[in-house]
């Protein structure tokens, strides 16, 4: 329960796969839905209540959870949400009990992710000029990514499922001119589109930037090409189902009476002004926040995920394609307006609520976006960009596992203000399955092994990347 809202999500979820799809929603702005859910997921509170909020208080304070399967009353501050992602994140509720229904459901959530991440990967990996795309947009999967991966939360599938739709359309506009193989990815974008309607209240946000994003970078002739035909009217009843769906259960449940917070009495200027001065502390919500917004992640792995998005976002800019540098100049000036724009309408109910993570689906489309318009320059992966390739992809691995680790520690022994590290392997006061250390080792290998791949995949002679084929493609070409 150390992901923000954990306990609440859990709850929701448990209810959904059991029928309650949405339970009986409170009468004033803020009150919780009440459900009927396996008493092992009510106690999902109790879990966290102890250190949330207390980043020196390691995890050792929280109650071994139960086995009990009696059917109790619960509340949740999730009750009115899509009940979509909880259909599938709770399903291990059904069978399971305990810790072991709550793990499951992590990782049901997070197979559910990891599937659009890896769509939208290969999408990236599949334009004619692949390797910057491709390795630029694993800059996306930040640490705080991969956190909300692994906990149950939508936010997650919200991320994944947004960028999956801005590859697949970049990757069908592509080969439409070509009549290249374009059905499959327009398939995985509709699908993407329909899921993604279906996570969270503004999802359909993210979804319509995707899309305006692709168009942009590609114009709208292929896909005007290519309207009439029976295929494409088939996606676009999907992704039309899905978002009628969405806005049925945005009305009918009215998904923003939940939220939690204290009004504020201020004018738009003033909200518009405090939000704009607090941009860059919500950046630090796109890279790594450890908790209930107690355990900012270490200023290393920050600095590390600034240098890379700055640098992905300065390059963008500079390439050759007008279209492309608007695009990604148009998704970085949403970043930096929509939250203020979100913001004012909710703040006299519920206060300024806002975090960075909230915003992070657009962030994983702008950095997607930079790789795409990257795609213009061909870098010679066969000396300085080989070298670049391991820098950056030792970077990468050192912030995921830094942040990882220090993750642990905070749960592990706590936080303190003199350096307890040595604690971690005297004296844990909290240890997951396996233990820290033998999970802390497993995820390096796993790092290692994604940056050995990705290294090896960028680095391969590929015919179709040559100077002299590239012109071929209609793409601007200049050698780094």
């Amino acid at each position: 329960m150390s992901v923000p809202d954990e306990p609440a999500h859990t709850i929701k979820a448990a209810s959904v796969v059991r029928g309650e799809l949405q339970g009986t929603p409170g009468t004033a702005q803020g009150e919780p839905t009440r459900v009927s859910v396996p008493a092992f997921a009510a106690e999902a509170h109790s879990l966290a209540a102890c250190f949330v909020w207390k980043p020196t208080t390691s995890a050792g304070c929280s109650p071994r959870p139960s086995a009990d399967t009696t059917m109790v009353t619960a509340y949740t501050s999730a009750g009115n949400y899509n009940p979509m992602y909880y259909a599938v994140a709770g399903l291990p509720s059904l069978f399971l009990s305990g810790s072991k229904a709550i793990y499951s459901m992590r990782i049901v959530s997070g197979l559910f992710s990891a599937v659009f991440i890896a769509m939208s990967l290969t999408c990236l990996a599949s334009l004619r000029r692949w390797r910057l795309p491709l390795f630029v947009g694993s800059f996306a999967l930040t640490p705080m990514v991969l956190f909300l991966s692994g906990a149950i939360n939508p936010n997650s599938l919200e991320i994944a499922a947004s960028m999956a739709i801005f590859g697949a359309l970049c990757l069908a506009w592509e080969r439409i001119p070509a009549n290249g193989r374009w059905r499959l990815p327009l398939a995985i974008a509709a699908v993407s589109a329909a899921v993604l309607a279906n996570t969270r209240a503004a999802s359909m946000i993210w979804l319509a930037l995707a899309v305006i994003a692709s168009f942009m970078m590609f114009g709208l002739r292929p896909f005007l090409s290519v309207v009439r035909q029976k295929f494409v009217l088939a996606m676009a009843g999907i992704v039309a189902v899905g978002c009628a769906l969405a806005l049925l259960w945005l009305k009918s449940a009215d998904s923003l009476q939940n939220l939690l917070g204290e009004g504020i009495d201020a004018p738009p200027i003033q909200i518009v002004s405090i939000m704009l001065d607090r941009t860059f502390d919500f950046a630090a919500g796109y890279v790594s926040y450890l908790g209930w917004l107690d355990t900012l992640g270490p200023n290393g792995v920050l600095a590390v995920w600034a240098a890379l998005i700055i640098g992905a976002l300065a390059a963008a800019l500079t390439v050759p394609s007008r279209s492309a540098r608007l695009t990604v100049l148009f998704l970085a000036a949403v970043l930096l307006v929509l939250p203020p724009v979100l913001q004012i309408p909710l703040a006299k109910d519920v206060g300024l609520i806002w975090q960075g993570r909230y915003i992070l689906a657009l962030v994983a489309i702008l950095i997607a976006a930079c790789g795409v318009a990257l795609r213009s320059y061909n870098v010679d992966f066969r000396e300085a960009g080989r070298r670049a390739s391991l820098v950056l992809l030792g970077l990468l691995v050192f912030g995921h596992l830094y942040s990882y680790v220090y993750g642990m520690r905070r749960y592990v022994i706590g936080l303190l203000d003199i350096s307890n590290w040595s604690d971690m392997v005297t004296a844990p006061q909290w240890q997951p399955p396996f233990g820290w250390i033998t999970l802390s080792i497993a995820y390096l290998l796993v790092l290692v092994t994604a940056a050995v791949l990705l290294h090896k995949t960028v680095t391969r002679a590929d015919p179709e990347n040559t100077p002299d084929d590239a012109g071929r493609h209609s793409v601007a070409d200049e050698t780094v």
